[in-house]
């Protein structure tokens, strides 16, 4: 049966073959690809093999390895009726390949035959060919070209296969004698972009449990490992070799023998010759029946390799919006529940090892003794984090029950003395929340009173901030002055209330506190709410950015740039007994965490409007109680160990430094397939208000942005669904236009684990066509 899907799929991947010899001629002009031949290594096992006997009785065969060569042994006999034998395996082909070559020898003249069976269940077969007893004949399968002597079944309209191919399939015709053996002694695949590099591998020992594991490398161009295995008496398992791949890695077992020692050759799977420019992280680990465990992890790296495994610091960071924030104004002595932040520079050491460039810290502007200005601790940490690559956007706090001449006081003496070591000055903190405002000048939290007038808490705080951006830039001309921190909808009527032209951007605190971070609870359903339009009617987050950009050009100021200074995801546990009162924050895995944040860091990037975007916060506060949302939002957990999200900005640090976007990248990409099972379709993740009117739906799709970076390009991709590890990954496929040549170049990396792999890639024209598996974790495609 044919469902109108594949009619759709099979006109795609029938352009394939169209469109091939173009693509051959364009990538070897470019030369950057590397034709030849790589052999399709599953075909050297019987046990992949099955057997055709045909459709008339009479026919005998058996299967067995070619101890002498290590191919493949068909030993068959005919009698009766009998007309042919057939050897079937049904491989799983790399995309790009054109040609399969049978090498094939007889012990007698025979004729043989190819056949294959394509993805719509249409068999397809060659001419005969002559075998000549003893000698080696080469039988050709092009995929994109054979003389078909027959075809039948499956799709009738098709007049070549339709990839994926399914199975092949050897036949030998019956001969003049009743018996014959036919030695295949290999299958080998041909593409445009195969490649010939040599790798190097990391020799490795490894010793536990009284066994001994040694691996040594015969490099080359078909790599393979030297493994000899150990063992006492009494000990007995396994070790396992695993290859990393972007759909299911591949594993090789090895006994672990009690008193022996056992030497095995390990030839790399490499796809295609593999690819020059990635380095296999391989996984060894030896595994005793009694449960215990060891391993490590085994490089063979490409000729053409970067170092994949080194992360840059802070300093090496040439530009980048990822920051976090810190309490270290709450730590001046280590006690209280902030007594964790007190050793700033080991804290800053692992700010500066995951590659972050700002931070952000509060900076109350009078010193202990009633002065106003800087004290030696917050100037101290000023010049630590400058040593340490970083930028500081320092917070002035806003207080109600402080005049305005006071404040302004404050601003002046402390800016005077920081104005060298801070980098943006960003006037208050969420005053819907802190300083009592609200409290001394009445208002609601979203400063829209019933009249839809603006609360006056709102134009009071302003006053504050419009006349500190003056006195900082009239101090230093060149400051970077930021404020907002609002409610998001708030800090729309701020902008309309009129702002300093002093002032250069708009911080926002974007929690997408109990939904993906591509949905933020703003936007058309809330406008009733807000009295201002802050987002649009599918509550995403895009949206809302959308929302500021157009305002900043209404009110004559489209030079504002957008600071996003806190957003970030909890990962407390969840009690119960917050939930009457509705509780805000969702308690979130740490895996959740990290992919969220990586998420929400990947759709800033693609606008140039955003500066800075900072994660709240670095460090688990008030001891990492288990129960309390607030003191579970960090990177690391309250003893410094670092939670996944850690590795995950780590690894966008490094891989997005210099991160740059524009619509003519955005151009190139289109998603071609993204199929997704009904059961893994999920719809409403919450009703907002309870009333059924603030309805927030997941988005069921893949994301694919590509983007510029000081490591090249890099396509980021990511399922936009809730996370969840109940079904499988999913399937996509993406089109890239004009990356031809990169076709069998392309690497693929968990932004989360930093797993490595290569992605399957081929030439359409000038275009380059991926295949990907995408789980809950966002990928980053990396195109040479």
């Amino acid at each position: 049966m044919t469902s109108n899907k594949f009619q759709k799929r099979k006109c795609l991947t029938m352009n394939f073959f169209c469109k091939l010899a173009c693509s051959v001629s364009f990538l070897l002009a470019a030369g950057a690809v590397w034709a030849g031949t790589a052999p399709l290594s599953s075909a050297a096992d019987p046990a992949v093999w099955r057997l055709n006997l045909g459709e008339t009785p009479g026919a005998t065969a058996r299967l067995e390895r070619d101890a002498a060569t290590g191919g493949l042994l068909i030993r068959a006999g005919f009698t009766g009726e009998s007309a042919y034998v057939g050897a079937i395996h049904a491989p799983e082909l790399p995309p790009g390949v054109t040609k399969l070559n049978f090498r094939v020898t007889a012990d007698r003249e025979l004729e043989a035959g190819l056949r294959l069976l394509d993805a719509s269940g249409r068999n397809f077969q060659t001419e005969r060919f002559k075998l000549a007893s003893g000698r080696e004949t080469t039988l050709p399968l092009k995929l994109d070209g054979t003389r078909w002597e027959g075809a039948w079944g499956g799709s009738t309209n098709a007049s070549r296969p339709v990839p994926p191919i399914r199975e092949i399939q050897l036949l030998l015709n019956r001969p003049a004698e009743p018996e014959v053996t036919v030695r295949l002694a290999g299958v080998e695949l041909e593409a445009p972009f195969i490649n010939a590099r040599p790798f190097t591998g990391e020799n490795f020992r490894l010793e536990a449990f009284g066994c001994t594991v040694t691996g040594n490398w015969r490099n080359g161009a078909a790599p393979v490992l030297e493994l000899a295995i150990s063992a006492l008496a009494e000990a007995a398992g396994e070790v396992v070799l695993t290859f990393p791949e972007m759909f299911r890695d591949q594993t090789a077992r090895f006994a672990v023998e009690p008193g022996r020692t056992a030497r095995h050759l390990w030839k790399a799977p490499l796809t295609l010759g593999g690819n020059p420019f990635n380095t296999y992280r391989i996984g060894a680990a030896l595994r005793l029946t009694d449960g215990s465990c060891a391993e490590r992890a085994v490089l063979l790296r490409g000729a053409d390799s970067p170092d994949w495994e080194r992360r840059l610091k802070s300093s090496e960071v040439t530009a980048s919006i990822l920051g976090t924030g810190t309490h270290f104004c709450f730590a001046p002595e280590p006690t209280g529940g902030y007594a964790a932040w007190y050793p700033y520079e080991r804290l800053m050491d692992k700010i500066a090892a995951a590659g972050l460039k700002w931070v952000r810290d509060d900076y109350w502007m009078r010193r202990p003794d009633g002065t106003p200005g800087a004290t030696p601790q917050q100037l101290a940490r000023l010049r630590a984090a400058k040593a340490h690559g970083l930028n500081t956007i320092a917070m002035l706090p806003t207080m109600a029950d402080q005049t305005l001449d006071y404040f302004l006081e404050n601003v002046r003496a402390f800016v005077t003395e920081t104005r060298g070591l801070v980098d943006v000055y960003e006037i208050g903190n969420e005053p819907n929340n802190f300083g009592g405002w609200i409290q001394k000048y009445g208002g609601t939290w979203n400063a829209r009173e019933k009249d839809n007038s603006t609360s006056r808490w709102l134009i009071e705080h302003a006053k504050y901030v419009n006349a500190a951006a003056d006195l900082i830039r009239e101090l230093k001309p060149d400051a970077v002055v930021i404020s907002g921190g609002y409610v998001t909808s708030s800090i729309l009527r701020f902008l309309k209330n009129g702002i300093s032209p002093n002032l250069n951007g708009i911080t926002d605190h974007p929690y997408s506190a109990m939904t993906p971070p591509e949905l933020y609870a703003f936007g058309t359903p809330f406008d009733g709410r807000d009295g201002v339009k802050a987002g649009g009617p599918n509550l995403h987050f895009s949206e809302v950015v959308q929302a500021f950009l157009r305002t900043f050009r209404e009110i004559g100021r489209p030079d504002l740039s957008l600071w996003y200074t806190e957003f970030g995801y909890t990962t407390y546990l969840y009690g119960g007994q917050r939930e009457k009162g509705k509780y805000t924050f969702a308690a979130y895995t740490e895996e959740a965490q990290a992919v969220y944040l990586v998420r929400r860091y990947l759709y800033c990037f693609t606008r140039p409007e955003i500066k800075a975007a900072l994660q709240y916060d670095f460090l688990d506060d008030f001891q990492g109680r288990q129960f309390d949302p607030e003191a579970n939002f960090g990177l690391l957990r309250a003893d410094y160990s670092p939670k996944p999200a850690y590795f995950a900005l780590q690894n966008l640090a490094t891989f997005f430094n210099g991160v740059h976007s524009d619509s003519r990248l955005d151009a190139q990409v289109k998603i071609e397939d993204q199929p997704l099972h009904r059961a893994g379709k999920r719809g409403l993740l919450i009703d907002w208000d309870e009333n059924g009117k603030a309805l927030m739906n997941a988005d069921n799709s893949i994301h694919a942005r590509l983007f510029r970076t000081d490591g090249g390009l890099r396509l980021a991709v990511w399922d936009a669904r809730p996370v969840g590890g109940e079904f499988s990954p999913r399937f996509a496929e993406v089109r890239i236009a004009g990356k031809a040549a990169s076709a069998g170049k392309t690497v693929g990396l968990d932004l989360l684990s930093g797993k490595r792999f290569d992605v399957p890639s081929f030439p359409d024209g000038n275009d380059l066509i991926l295949k990907l598996s995408i789980g809950s974790r966002p990928l980053a495609v990396t195109l040479f």
